[in-house]
């Protein structure tokens, strides 16, 4: 496997694996966000990555949240606002899981 391959790889997988988390961040910033994963600039995904991604955060990863009431999500606008336990799952997501 080439070196590219494999960092594109490790950049998938984090960019899969900490989008609960992002999503929290960015809403802890503005009120409500777009629906599309959220991927740093030093990330690089192939299209099916992404695509991927996408599936992963509309059926997975937001739901989850939504189901936690640490945001709402609505599918017809895809836009996500925050939810009414918001407040108390923003410090837990953002310092409990890395650590």
């Amino acid at each position: 496997m080439s070196e590219q391959v494999a960092s594109s790889r490790e950049d998938f997988q984090t960019a899969l694996r900490k989008q609960q988390e992002r999503v929290v961040a960015a809403l802890a910033a503005e009120e409500m966000i777009d629906a599309t994963p959220i991927v740093r600039d030093d990330e690089t995904l192939s299209c099916e990555e992404y695509v991927t991604l996408v599936y992963e955060l509309h059926h997975v990863h937001l739901p989850e949240l939504q189901a936690a009431g640490v945001i709402e999500f609505d599918r017809r606008e895809d836009i996500v606002y925050r939810g009414e336990r918001f407040d108390k799952a923003h410090p837990r997501l953002k310092y409990g899981r890395d650590r």
